[in-house]
């Protein structure tokens, strides 16, 4: 007789919930930070918003951190750089 294997994909540990930072009420006056996750199109995405959020909504841009690899982690360097900004963008492509 033929057996079949279940998986369960539920996360065998509870992992405690967080509440979000508070979003900007305006974006005028703030200064962006922008993370491209390196998929393609991430930074076109960007370079395209970017001027949009400068222009239109009168933010100012911070920096912007590339991953390597979009699975990668952020270096304590970049946070540090991007803890600067007061809201940080994530940039996906695909």
């Amino acid at each position: 007789m033929d057996r079949i294997t279940i998986m369960n994909p539920k996360v065998a540990e509870s992992v405690a919930t967080i509440e979000g930072a508070a979003r900007p009420k305006a974006l005028k006056d703030l200064v962006l930070g922008f993370v491209d996750n390196s998929k393609q199109n991430a930074d076109k995405f960007i370079e395209r918003l970017r001027p949009i959020l400068e222009d239109e909504y009168g933010a100012k841009v911070g920096v912007t951190v590339r991953k390597s690899a979009p699975k990668d982690e952020l270096s304590l360097r970049e946070l540090a750089q991007l803890a600067k900004c007061n809201a940080v963008v994530q940039c996906y492509g695909d």
